[in-house]
């Protein structure tokens, strides 16, 4: 297993981490976690930051690009077109 960070940075640059060590498998593996976030954070011109376990950061998309990679498919609570807060999403991821 491979451990992520998720981050938010927003359009005045701050950066927010959202999920720290999140394991999975390989690196493919993060895109679903990366469209969930997309999907969930409601800050136009935000942008998704993945960074390795040597805290490099890999991937960095935007969230409107993001979210026209696939459609949302529900999570298990049947949710799929609610937005969150920063504070909010802490507490789902």
């Amino acid at each position: 297993m491979i451990k992520f960070d998720f981050m938010v940075q927003t359009r005045d640059r701050a950066v927010v981490t959202v999920a720290r060590s999140v394991a999975v498998p390989d690196s493919i593996a993060v895109w679903p976690i990366i469209l969930k976030l997309a999907h969930k954070i409601d800050e136009p011109g935000s942008l998704i930051l993945v960074a390795n376990e040597a805290g490099e950061v890999i991937i960095r998309i935007g969230i409107a690009h993001a979210r026209n990679l696939a459609p949302l498919q529900p999570d298990a609570m049947g949710r799929s077109d609610e937005t969150f807060s920063f504070v909010e999403l802490m507490e789902v991821v």
